[in-house]
């Protein structure tokens, strides 16, 4: 082989690499959109199951926190194991809103959790399921909307992805 050809042949490489890349990225982004749909699920189903302890056991707050996050289907729910953290070093309300401000990334939810903390502890049992109620509808709504995006720009961030890798590519040639 001449030294032209081992040339050749490594910028061929390299320049697969800058496609290969490109396509990768765009893999990633389209994974964060599913990730962030399963998330929106996985909350949704939290919500669920704890209006139904709620409203058959009425246990207290701690204990159905506890209870929930140790399943699971909800342990990529990470501001419910801090919620649990700070209990001992302040009130649920403080607690809960502390920890969804610090873990949880999705604006909406965030903002979906942070008045449901207010209400949980603070009323009745059906102040609290109305609340818990309303925000599993908001939520509700708050997946779909996140499901319709990863299915619409998922398969957009993958192919700019690699057009974009397959355009540097050129671009570097």
């Amino acid at each position: 082989m001449s030294a032209s050809s081992d040339y050749s042949m490594i910028k061929l490489l390299g320049l697969l690499l800058v496609v290969g890349t490109g396509g990768m990225l765009g893999l990633q982004k389209a994974k964060q959109l599913q990730n962030q749909a399963a998330w929106l699920a996985a909350l949704e189903g939290f919500l669920r199951s704890m209006q139904t302890e709620i409203r058959y056991l009425a246990p207290p707050l701690e204990q159905l926190l506890s209870q929930l996050y140790a399943q699971p289907a909800y342990q990529s729910l990470t501001f419910l194991s801090r919620t649990a953290a700070y209990l001992g070093q302040m009130p649920f309300g403080q607690a809960w809103s502390r920890a969804v401000r610090e873990a949880c990334s999705h604006r909406e939810a965030k903002q979906v959790l942070l008045q449901l903390g207010a209400e949980l502890g603070n009323s009745d049992i059906d102040g609290q399921l109305a609340a818990i109620g309303l925000a599993e509808e908001r939520i509700h709504m708050l997946l779909e909307s996140a499901r319709q995006q990863s299915r619409e720009k998922g398969k957009l961030c993958t192919a700019m992805g690699t057009l974009l890798g397959t355009l540097a590519a050129i671009l570097l040639a």
